[in-house]
């Protein structure tokens, strides 16, 4: 879960060739593309985004949030800098957020991550006026572990419905499934990674790691999703994916499925060339 998000920022610098140009946090100009950094959301230090706002945008210019992946213990919201750029270019807002991380003195524990996608995007819809973006046509994009908490937030808890589609890339659907949690990440086991996201074992509170899955809360009111994954991928099973796929469609929901054969987690082997064009479609056609 640590290494789709660095991964996919390479791959954006191989596919768009650009350079993040730095922007103080000022209120941006309009119509001009400008990134804003280090925007804060919110009261603690982690609670900060980068705001890739494109050239000429409108009140119905399409807004994409991104959530790094990193087991819910690492990564960066610049883990997605050079996507952002990519689609800077393509004519959408791009927001990169940093959330609070596990694994610290804090203990910050499900659904704090959770909370600061909330307060991001109440944030977001805040500055609506003064980035000139819209407040209806929002897409959650993650990976990994980031991928895991966008499905999470648009299936449990985005009451507003002001997630139009998810894209995931390798997200964990169900945490309790023994395949992945007998996998590695570094020299931790997934089970003890996932355990310091929930803050309980899974002997001693399943009923928690059930309600942080979110393909138990799958529905025909869930949100579009585009599923992209691996099926060599030995830290997320690719099956994770296939099983969230299946139960939305059968649901009756709108998924779509990308199976990159014979690519493993960091993404090694990916076709960005075939894919991003695949994901814009997805965009263009679930926020009308």
């Amino acid at each position: 879960m640590l290494r789709v998000a660095l991964f996919f920022s390479v791959a954006m610098v191989m596919l768009c060739g650009c350079k993040q140009e730095q922007q103080s946090a000022t209120p941006p100009i309009p119509n001009e593309e400008t990134t804003l950094n280090d925007v804060s959301y919110g009261n603690h230090p982690l609670e900060k985004m980068d705001v890739y706002l494109p050239k000429n945008r409108t009140a119905n210019t399409r807004i994409i949030v991104f959530i790094h992946g990193g087991g819910w213990f690492s990564g960066d919201k610049a883990d997605g800098r050079d996507g952002a750029t990519y689609f800077q270019k393509q004519g959408y807002a791009f927001i990169s957020i940093n959330y609070r991380l596990t694994r610290t003195p804090e203990n910050n524990i499900h659904p704090a991550q959770i909370e600061d996608i909330g307060k991001a995007l109440d944030f977001i819809g805040q500055k609506n006026k003064e980035w000139t973006l819209t407040n209806n046509r929002i897409v959650l994009f993650g990976g990994s572990a980031g991928a895991h908490m966008a499905m999470l937030y648009a299936y449990k808890y985005d009451g507003a419905k002001k997630i139009k589609a998810v894209i995931s890339i390798a997200g964990p659907t169900d945490l309790t499934d023994s395949a992945i949690r007998t996998n590695n990440l570094g020299d931790l086991t997934i089970e003890e990674v996932i355990e310091s996201f929930i803050g309980a074992k899974i002997t001693t509170d399943i009923k928690a790691w059930q309600e942080a899955s979110p393909i138990n809360y799958i529905s025909s009111a869930s949100p579009p999703t585009f599923f992209i994954h691996g099926t060599n991928d030995h830290t997320v099973p690719y099956q994770q994916s296939v099983s969230a796929y299946n139960k939305l469609k059968n649901a009756g929901g709108i998924a779509q499925l990308e199976t990159l054969n014979g690519v493993d987690h960091d993404l090694i082997g990916i076709n960005w060339l075939d894919v991003l064009p695949k994901i814009e479609n997805f965009v263009i056609i679930n926020t009308p």
